[in-house]
Order: structure tokens, then C-alpha cells, then sequence
């Protein structure tokens, strides 16, 4: 009776845990991923099946409990595979997006038909063993659809990972490499999970801790961008020059017309002279020609030449 209490509890704790996540990363993060959302809820789903299956009292309400668990599990690699597909930043078209709730919602109902049709169970019963409530199982034809279906979705997940370091969307192994050890932990999970029988669904658990470490891949990702970003643009605004203390110093500069000084000072911030005709409102060949006369004016050839000159004021 004890075994069949410390069950129930698990399970019911881990569809706790699934729950504030979800509403946690819903109320305290700011860009959120909606398909990690979708994960942790999926995993609230399935535990609170799972849960709801161990304390049940006849046959029906566990085909009714076992039928939500399967709701949360069918739909949690799906939820897996796009938030792994957003961490990686690939484009998945929308219409493939579509086909894949297409073919996760057909999954499930094929497994719904338990109790109703032979496709998914050819027969079922109830039974109650060291307290828990259980099903005993003869599969039907159709039962290994389930096991296909997440033998592709585990390929897919491998195959995004693949497509990202290939395209350079991920330049960090380290970042692969989490990735990599999140989805071949889940496969490892699957796998002692048709050879062992342990009486506990330990794949929606391992779903839980993916989701936790995508997010924690997600953030690392976003901080790492967000530098990258500033990076650029600080190479784009070039470097600081103090006008004041050059016009100072360089008394060519008192050659210059007021607008050859404006042309000046964008030079020295590296615009293109595209950039520099629409700031001024003025044609490219007018910026060509302000730029001729500046290099005669303060005798240098080139602006590699004019940026050396005045990096040694």
C-alpha cells in the first residue's frame, strides 16, 4: 500500500512542478518561447494522468485517466521538437508546423480509442497490485504507431540540431552539445522504458527536466545574441572622435566649409557615402565631391589615410 502512495505522490508532485513552471515562465519571463509553455503543460497533463490512473477505483475511470496521460505524452515530444527548433533559431515553414499537429493530434486519437475499439488495445482490464491502480494490456495493431511516431520525433530533434550546427545557427559547441545530451537522455529514457518495467512513467519526468534545461539553453542563447548585437553595433557607430579638440589641433580644418565638416565628421564614423547623401538630404556624386576636397584640404589620398591622421592627434 505504501509503494501505491509513493506513486500517486510522484506523480501528482510532477504535475505540480509542470504547473508552476508553466505559470511561473508566464508571469516572470519577458520574451517567452511559447512552445516550452506548451511543454510544461503537455507534462502537467500527462502526470496528472498518470496520477489520476494510480488512485483510480474501476475500468472505466482508468481508460478515462489513461487517456489524458496519453493526451500530455503525445504531445509533449511535439512540444519538445519546435521549442528545440526555436532554440536552434531555424524557420519551420507553417504549413509543416500544421502537417505535425496534424499528425500528433491523429496519434492521439488512435490511442483514445482504447475501451472503445480494438486498434489500440486489443483487450484491457483492470487491476489493483500493491495498491496502485493498474492496466493490464493486449496491444492491437495500431499500438506500435505510438512507438514509430516518437522514434521520428527523437529523429527530428537529432536532425534539427544537425541543420543548425550546419547552417551556423548554433556557433556553440557547448550549446550543441546540451542539446545533443537533452534529446539522446530522452531517447535512453524511451529505450529503458521497453525493456524494463519499472511500473513508472519516467519519460514524462525526463520531458520536464529537457524543458527546464532548453529554457536554460534559451536564456544563455539570448544573453549570448544580445552581446553579439551590441557588439555590432558599436563596430557599426566606429569609434568616438572629440571634433572640438581636432579642430583644435589641426589647423587645416579651418578650410573647411561648413558642410565639407559635416561630411567630415560622418567619415570619420565609417558611414557610406549612400548613408551620408541621405542624412544630408544632398547626392552621392555631391558627397564624392565634399570627400574629394576634404583629402586635398587636409592632404591625405584615402579616409585609411584621414583616420590615421587623426588617430595620432
Amino acid at each position: 500500500m505504501g509503494n501505491g502512495i509513493n506513486v500517486s505522490i510522484i506523480y501528482g508532485l510532477i504535475a505540480l512542478l509542470s504547473l508552476l513552471l508553466a505559470s511561473g515562465y508566464l508571469v516572470l519571463v519577458r520574451e517567452k518561447e511559447n512552445w516550452l509553455i506548451w511543454l510544461y503543460f503537455s507534462a502537467f497533463i500527462a502526470n496528472l494522468g498518470y496520477f489520476a490512473l494510480s488512485v483510480s477505483k474501476a475500468l472505466e475511470e482508468a481508460l478515462l485517466a489513461n487517456r489524458l496521460g496519453y493526451l500530455g505524452s503525445v504531445f509533449l515530444p511535439l512540444c519538445m521538437l519546435m521549442a528545440l527548433v526555436k532554440v536552434c533559431k531555424l524557420e519551420m515553414p507553417r504549413i509543416m508546423m500544421y502537417i505535425l499537429i496534424g499528425i500528433s493530434m491523429v496519434i492521439f486519437l488512435i490511442t483514445a480509442t482504447q475501451g472503445y475499439l480494438n486498434w489500440y488495445y486489443k483487450e484491457v482490464s483492470f487491476t489493483i497490485v500493491d495498491g496502485v491502480a493498474k492496466l493490464e494490456k493486449v496491444y492491437g495493431p495500431l499500438h506500435k504507431l505510438y512507438y514509430v511516431y516518437l522514434f521520428l520525433a527523437f529523429l527530428a530533434m537529432i536532425g534539427a540540431i544537425f541543420m543548425a550546427l550546419l547552417k551556423k545557427k548554433i556557433t556553440s559547441y557547448a550549446h550543441a552539445g546540451v542539446l545533443a545530451v537533452v534529446v539522446l537522455f530522452n531517447i535512453l529514457i524511451w529505450l529503458v522504458e521497453q525493456f524494463v518495467k519499472t511500473g513508472f512513467e519516467f519519460l514524462s519526468v525526463s520531458y520536464v527536466m529537457s524543458g527546464l534545461l532548453l529554457l536554460f539553453l534559451y536564456s544563455m542563447i539570448q544573453d549570448y545574441d544580445k552581446l553579439i548585437e551590441q557588439f555590432r553595433n558599436s563596430e557599426k557607430e566606429g569609434p568616438v572622435f572629440d571634433f572640438e579638440k581636432i579642430e583644435n589641433e589641426l589647423p587645416e580644418m579651418g578650410t573647411l566649409s561648413n558642410r565639407e565638416k559635416e561630411v567630415f565628421q560622418m567619415l570619420l564614423t565609417d558611414k557610406k557615402r549612400k548613408e551620408i547623401a541621405d542624412e544630408l538630404c544632398i547626392t552621392e556624386n555631391t558627397v564624392k565631391k565634399h570627400t574629394s576636397n576634404i583629402f586635398v584640404k587636409l592632404d591625405v589620398s584615402s579616409r585609411a589615410e584621414l583616420l590615421n591622421k587623426i588617430k595620432s592627434i
